[in-house]
């Protein structure tokens, strides 16, 4: 379904500037700036301290292997994704709502059951929702979570083969479901450095899919096939480390990073119901797997560009190593900021008496 690629852009701390009134602000030896924002004196700072409105605009793409095939060839699965999010912050609370749609491809391995050969069909889906999420970071450390759900539809194929028709006939019909989902996110955050951090975190999704059945008619066997409903609960992990060094660039600022994790993703429970049958007597029962993406080594990288009045760029990249096949994940968007509370001089936050001028 794309969640954990998802989360993983909906929940991403990005890099912002510091009020200049913020004890973390950091006095410009240029003087007073037309900006309301300075840079931090400590790398976490860019990263906590907020105020005002953020809306984020992202999008992603992502695929890999999906199911290791028990009789037959393995499956993959592809998507791209297109999100808004919308948040107020209030220093180190964050409240936001979030919207999503996007579309899925999914290309199934070939399967060798009953002495007959099934070719690979794929399946088109989409799907569109959304959800809230709340954040609280501090220059040490972060939690966050979200909760969404989406509305989806997608093909359901499947093959059918019997001694009266040579070869097998294959089906596809389309089937209306729903989504609910949960990502949670947390993690320290290790100075090295005026400009370095080391961030320990965790991201682990869970997702509860349901998908309606399906009746086709099958003019050979002169029968009624039924698709049946299925429900299954997906968990997945992402736990590692990554490394950020925020960089100032004129007023502007720069922050590449490097994350190395642990990936991990299996079934909460059983798999999906996978028997196929023609409501009396005969069924079949298509080959499943586990899923392919159980164990592996994931690697992303990625840049963020923060303007002076904390508009922010973001890009990232990365790939899943597995054992059976490499899954890629890219995305990138921008996050604007406006509003909060009203700009106050730097002197009178810190408690500075002003000068005034000799009469």
């Amino acid at each position: 379904m794309g969640w954990r690629s998802f989360s993983r852009d909906l929940l991403e701390p990005l890099p912002q500037k510091v009020r200049e009134s913020s004890p973390l602000a950091d006095p410009e030896p240029e003087g007073p700036s037309t900006s309301a924002f300075r840079f931090s004196v400590q790398p976490g700072g860019y990263f906590s301290d907020r105020d005002g409105w953020r809306l984020r605009v992202f999008g992603n793409g992502f695929g890999g292997p999906l199911i290791s095939g028990v009789a037959g060839g393995p499956s993959s699965v592809s998507g791209a994704q297109m999100g808004l999010r919308l948040d107020y912050a209030l220093g180190d609370l964050v409240i936001g709502a979030f919207g999503r749609f996007g579309s899925l491809q999914a290309q199934g391995g070939s399967v060798n059951d009953f002495g007959v050969a099934f070719n690979g069909q794929s399946a088109n889906g989409s799907l569109g929702g959304g959800g809230v999420l709340v954040q609280f970071a501090r220059p040490g450390w972060f939690i966050g979570a979200a909760l969404g759900g989406d509305a989806l539809t997608t093909d359901q194929p499947f093959g059918i083969s019997s001694s009266n028709a040579l070869g097998a006939r294959y089906s596809k019909s389309s089937v209306g479901g729903s989504a609910l989902h949960l990502a949670t996110h947390v993690g320290g955050r290790i100075r090295l450095s005026d400009r370095q951090v080391l961030e320990p975190s965790a991201l682990l999704t869970l997702t509860s899919l349901s998908l309606g059945g399906a009746t086709v008619f099958d003019g050979f066997t002169n029968r009624f096939w039924n698709v049946p409903a299925s429900s299954s609960t997906v968990g997945t992990a992402d736990i590692g480390i990554t490394w950020r060094a925020p960089l100032p660039q004129g007023r502007n600022l720069l922050t590449p990073s490097v994350r190395l994790s642990w990936l991990g993703a299996g079934f909460l429970g059983q798999a999906p119901a996978n028997a196929v049958t023609e409501g009396i007597a005969l069924a079949t029962t298509l080959p499943a797997g586990s899923l392919t993406q159980s164990s592996g080594l994931g690697l992303q990288g990625g840049l963020a560009y923060t303007l002076r009045d904390n508009t922010t760029f973001f890009i990232r990249g990365g790939a899943g190593f597995y054992g059976a096949g490499t899954a890629w994940d890219v995305g990138g968007g921008v996050q604007f900021r406006w509003g909060g509370a009203p700009r106050v001089p730097a002197a009178k936050a810190t408690g500075a008496v002003p000068s005034t001028p000799m009469p």
